[in-house]
């Protein structure tokens, strides 16, 4: 018998297995394309609702993904305010951006929706809290919470499964310090970061001893840490790259000269893949650094986008609470039927049995 072939997998081997790589990972045509399908359907729908009123300006595409963004720090600080795990912020927040590739701000308006998602993160994540307890903790109304979940489920092709970099990157601080540890050549004669998001600067003297290199990789750590916390998860990072990319291009962004030192321990220089590689780690990194935090919109603009968006947006879903009411009604409805019909048929067969005797068995 011929022996087995033994086979390594990677990390991006067994990520290109899982539905985060199949159903939302795209090209930058891709992603832009989808966007504008997306945004195209909701204004032919609109045209229809707003057909009496030829004054009603409707969001345009760059709105719409404004006020995702937005939204989307806002999860960031409620989750930051409820001191819940970066695990599940991250989720929460592709969560409402992944529901955004095939829904409009005009037929679900983001404030009704990013509630649900971060409920419904913390229920992914295995972070056990009850609905009163979280509605409570956020001054909102349960029924409004429950009311967009299926939908938010069928958004997401309930693919739930968020592949995140965080702990791919504390692998790598576990790597840097055994680096360090072991003393390899090279380390010490690093250059200092120039421009990187690190805090870590070289001792006075500039003599490097192994506490400072070590300090310099929780330094990095804490640095890159912080650019998968925001800059990571309010990009497109998350449609266009692998989790191993996006955490190697923090750590280039953290300290880029313990960044190349790093990735000299996984490609060799004359490596037939490694332009290509260093490539896409650059054009992550690049997406990750144009986040600018202090380009966020103001609570005013944010108000007079909204108040746009309430004369435009599809009245057949305004009252969401409502119509979830009503689609639990008729799904009790059609479950109290099938009970009967089931109830009715157990009864015929009982009648029957009683007038004829039960059927004979097979011998």
């Amino acid at each position: 018998m011929p022996s087995a072939t033994k086979h390594n997998l990677t990390e991006d081997d067994i990520y290109r297995t899982s539905t985060q790589y199949r159903f939302w990972s795209f090209s930058p045509e891709q992603l832009s394309a989808r966007r504008k399908e997306t945004h195209r359907l909701a204004l032919q729908r609109a045209a229809q609702y707003t057909q009496n009123d030829a004054s009603t300006e409707h969001l345009t595409l760059e709105e719409e993904l404004r006020l995702v963004t937005r939204y989307a720090e806002l999860l960031r600080t409620t989750s930051d305010h409820l001191k819940w795990p970066a695990n599940i912020k991250s989720t929460a927040i592709q969560y409402l951006r992944r529901f955004y590739l095939s829904n409009s701000c005009m037929t679900y308006p983001p404030k009704e929706i990013y509630k649900t998602v971060l409920f419904l993160a913390s229920k992914t994540e295995a972070f056990h809290i009850t609905l009163s307890k979280f509605c409570s903790m956020i001054s909102a109304d349960p029924e409004a919470v429950l009311a967009p979940e299926y939908k938010v489920m069928q958004a997401l092709r309930f693919t739930l499964d968020v592949r995140q970099p965080f702990r791919g990157l504390k692998g790598v601080l576990m790597e840097l310090i055994n680096l360090v540890d072991e003393e390899r050549d090279g380390l010490k004669d690093l250059k200092p970061p120039e421009g990187g998001a690190t805090s870590w600067k070289p001792p006075p003297g500039g003599k490097m001893e192994k506490k400072h290199m070590n300090d310099r990789v929780q330094a990095a750590y804490a640095a890159a840490r912080n650019m998968l916390d925001a800059p990571a998860s309010l990009t497109d990072a998350y449609f266009l790259y692998t989790p191993s990319q996006i955490l190697l291009a923090s750590l280039l962004l953290a300290d880029e000269p313990l960044y190349e030192c790093y990735l000299g321990t996984k490609l060799t220089l004359d490596s037939p893949t490694r332009p290509k590689i260093l490539g896409t780690i650059q054009d992550c990194a690049q997406l990750m650094s144009s986040y600018d935090s202090k380009a966020s919109m103001t609570k005013e603009e944010r108000a007079e986008l909204e108040k746009k968006l309430e004369a435009c947006r599809d009245p057949s879903t305004k009252d969401m609470v409502k119509n979830h009411a009503a689609m639990k009604l008729n799904a009790d409805d059609d479950d109290s039927d099938a009970k009967r019909k089931k109830a009715e048929k157990q009864q015929k067969t009982r009648a029957a049995d009683d007038m004829f005797g039960p059927s004979l068995g097979k011998g």
